[in-house]
């Protein structure tokens, strides 16, 4: 009896010692409310990444980040920081839209495969598997590039290649575009890139729309007159100097004819020797295009050091 009287009591006084304010402990402050003035929650994202880069001394864009010049593998993260290195306008690189509704940095094989897969069959984590880069990187997202120029002082942006893949594959090229421009906007990262885009008039058409809705820059890469490019949107041709440039090349484009009609034109490629199909690289091509170099809105190579030495001397 006296043992359990003795408990209660001790409970009793364990309870009162509780509830007594304490002199020796300070009541702890309550956390103040976040205070914000973004009332968009699309725009959320990274707050610690640039989100404009820094001024550029020229207008040289590496064509899959200079790998036939440098030896990394094509659309690489080593390509990306090798072009960066040499403080580029801006890497070349194409983009495809996958299944679970990602978009990978590659160059595609025979038009469609990525590791002997349908990237739009497909998810990240089943391309991965298939199989790494050459220098044993994994295939890079779009996320993952903006991750390495999304830093103060890089004056290097993104021009991404929306790929054609065929007439009766369109809505891909439209995903990869449209889920890229999301990306882009919630990194805030619009002044880091640019798109150039297939001829295809349908996907051509949704890389305008999204021209307008997110204000990213975009090139249209089809055989047309000044007035063929305004009439579908565009402000800005990116023209193949091989086959739709003259002199030098097969087409009947100029720069002149752009110039006129008050048209920026970039061209692709101006390269050091023949490899790219879609490539000028004698001395008198080579020649001419340094010499309209300020005319061009950009030019476009393999051989991105190659091409700066020339511009510089």
């Amino acid at each position: 009896m006296k043992l359990r009287r003795l408990s209660a009591f001790l409970a009793l006084a364990v309870a009162l010692a509780m509830a007594a304010p304490s002199c020796n402990k300070p009541e702890l402050p309550q956390p103040k409310p976040v205070v914000t003035t973004d009332d968009d929650p699309s725009d959320d994202g990274p707050t610690d990444l640039a989100t404009e880069p820094a001024a550029c001394t020229n207008k040289v864009v590496a064509h899959r980040g200079g790998s036939s010049e440098s030896g990394n593998p094509d659309n690489s993260r080593a390509s990306l920081k090798y072009t960066m290195s040499l403080k580029c306008y801006a890497m070349e690189c194409d983009i495809y839209w996958t299944k679970d509704n990602n978009v990978v940095i590659a160059h595609a094989a025979n038009t469609y495969f990525i590791n002997n897969l349908k990237p739009w069959e497909h998810t990240l984590l089943e391309l991965r598997k298939a199989g790494k880069l050459k220098n044993g990187e994994e295939l890079p997202t779009l996320e993952e590039f903006l991750d390495i120029v999304q830093v103060e002082g890089n004056c290097t942006k993104l021009c991404l290649d929306i790929k054609n893949l065929d007439g009766n594959l369109t809505a891909y090229p439209i995903k990869a575009v449209q889920r890229a421009c999301e990306i882009i906007k919630s990194r805030k990262a619009e002044k880091f890139c640019e798109f150039i885009c297939t001829s295809n008039e349908t996907v051509a058409a949704a890389a305008a729309n999204c021209m307008v809705v997110y204000g990213i820059p975009v090139g249209w890469m089809a055989n047309k007159t000044p007035a063929g490019h305004k009439a579908k949107g565009f402000s800005w041709a990116n023209l193949s100097a091989a086959s739709y440039m003259t002199p030098y090349g097969e087409g009947v484009r100029t720069v002149d004819e752009f110039k006129n009609a008050g048209m920026a034109i970039s061209v692709f490629n101006i390269d050091k020797k023949a490899g790219d199909g879609n490539a000028v690289y004698s001395d008198e091509a080579v020649n001419y295009y340094v010499s309209r170099y300020n005319d061009l809105r950009f030019i476009c190579t393999n051989y991105p050091s190659w091409l700066l030495n020339k511009l510089n001397n």
